[in-house]
């Protein structure tokens, strides 16, 4: 759903970064450390579901593999396995919901990892603490099941990352640490499960945030952690990791998709700048993207382990610790290819619900004008019969017309270093939708009403759209810039 919205909302509506492509790099960088990153791996244990109806359902609706999540999630650790990073980083969603029995499962998987010596540390994401839709899915009714408490998930991680030798932040999931000599992890709690409520659990509604916000009291534990001052005076390297978006990855992110970047991101960016982080890991939108903050912060957002592409990201820190190189390795030569296959087509089949929350957003806007449009239009003697009716009808329009460009565009996004040639012809294609559907609806004006709604549309999309597909920040100001998604080197 989440990666629904990106193109919903971008339909609707360079200077030098510090980071740089891969092929730029010096060729005598010796590597000192191998970290490897994942993200929304969204796992849902086995025992909690089974083939039937409500697991059938769960699946159709679902642009994730998570049925086959617990099965992805064992070919990466293989992966990571044969890789032998000294450190796997998980920024967030570890859950598909925040089942206890979910959690144990990954843990499992992290206490094998261990035992191949490859450290983890993880963070929560909006999915894991509190949720009020945790459920299993066995015979014909999905059930609710036990989720867990912030304290429990702190428990259950206690080897990865909220153990003996970090320094916790007494107010939310946060911990900062050094797992390898000289380079100090500051794990951030952006979420706001706090505010959650379920009627199973005697509450009287039912209330679910996936938005995200680093905390006063969380941004003075930063400021005045103790392991943070040292790595300073020491001229230690810190990276950080957070659930949310730091640094918009489309222009506009933080109003047309407020729930998906943190609240307060220019006051955490400055914070995090003083402490010296260059580098921060980032999922929930399920894109593979990097964007740049006032060319300083780099924030490397890894699209969900359970969703096509099932990427990993590979960073390598150079031995002096001074640059880290970050490339991207997807899982579509390690699993059988009837299961990637199903990833890509669940992207591939995508404009029906895209199609369905872009009408539902559209009629809402559009709905107390609606009256008034279709009196005006039938003055002028227009047929209404292929009008639409409703939001059901707007949504077939819409499909019928827009049904390409809108997978193409989403599987970009999702893929990550979109191409200026591909965005073109996506932007094209938008534009050729629109007309032809004013022809169905009222072919009788769409040589006016067409050219009146690419004129004063498509100037507001089209900035938006290119900066989601040719991966441009802060388009047309000064501070424009172009980071790469998938290979790309931070100076640290």
């Amino acid at each position: 759903m989440k990666k629904i919205l990106i193109t919903v909302c971008l339909l609707m509506a360079t200077a030098v970064a510090i980071a740089t492509p891969v092929d730029e790099m010096k060729n005598n960088t010796i590597a000192q450390y191998k970290i490897m990153v994942i993200s929304d791996i969204h796992l849902l244990a086995p025992a909690l579901h089974d083939d039937g109806q409500a697991a059938v359902a769960l699946d159709s609706g679902d642009m994730k593999l998570v049925l086959e999540s617990d099965l992805v999630m064992e070919k990466m650790a293989h992966v990571i396995e044969s890789e032998k990073p000294s450190l796997l980083l998980i920024t967030g969603d570890l859950t598909l919901n925040g089942a206890r029995a979910s959690h144990k499962r990954l843990v499992e998987h992290l206490k094998q990892l261990k035992l191949k010596g490859v450290k983890t540390l993880v963070i929560p994401g909006n999915h894991d603490v509190l949720c009020p839709y945790s459920r299993s899915y066995l015979g014909d009714k999905a059930q609710p099941v036990a989720t867990v408490t912030a304290q429990e998930f702190a428990t259950l991680y206690q080897d990865s990352g909220y153990g003996c030798g970090s320094e916790r932040d007494p107010s939310s999931l946060s911990y900062v640490c050094e797992p390898l000599p000289g380079l100090v992890v500051l794990g951030i709690d952006s979420n706001r499960y706090s505010e959650n409520r379920s009627v199973t659990w005697n509450d009287s509604v039912t209330v679910y945030n996936n938005g995200g916000i680093v905390k006063g009291s969380t941004l003075e534990w930063i400021a005045g952690s103790e392991i943070l001052r040292q790595a300073r005076a020491s001229g230690k390297k810190v990276i950080a990791m957070m659930h949310h978006h730091l640094v918009e990855h489309i222009d506009g992110e933080a109003k047309m998709l407020p729930n998906y970047i943190v609240s307060n991101n220019e006051q955490v960016c400055q914070q995090l700048q003083q402490v010296g982080v260059r580098a921060v890991f980032t999922g929930h939108l399920h894109i593979t993207d990097a964007a740049t903050w006032g060319g300083t912060i780099t924030d490397v957002a890894t699209g969900s382990a359970s969703a096509f592409p099932l990427p990993m990201r590979i960073a390598t820190i150079s031995q002096r610790l001074d640059t880290m190189t970050i490339s991207t390795r997807f899982l579509d030569k390690d699993i059988d290819n009837s299961i990637l296959q199903k990833s890509l087509s669940k992207i591939n089949n995508s404009a029906p619900a895209l199609a369905a929350i872009a009408s539902r957003r559209l009629w809402a806007r559009m709905g107390k004008q609606m009256g008034a449009i279709k009196e005006m239009l039938a003055s002028q003697g227009v047929d209404l019969s292929h009008f639409p009716q409703d939001e059901h009808d707007l949504q077939e329009l819409i499909l019928r017309h827009m049904q390409q460009p809108l997978s193409q565009s989403l599987l970009a996004i999702t893929c990550g270093d979109e191409q200026p040639q591909q965005a073109s012809s996506i932007i094209d294609a938008i534009r050729k939708g629109l007309q032809s559907m004013v022809a169905e609806v009222i072919p009788e004006q769409v040589d006016t009403v067409g050219e009146f709604l690419v004129e004063s549309l498509m100037p507001r999309v089209e900035p938006l759209l290119r900066s989601a597909l040719e991966d441009i920040n802060q388009l047309g100001s000064p501070q424009e810039s172009r980071t790469p998604d998938l290979s790309l080197k931070i100076a640290l």
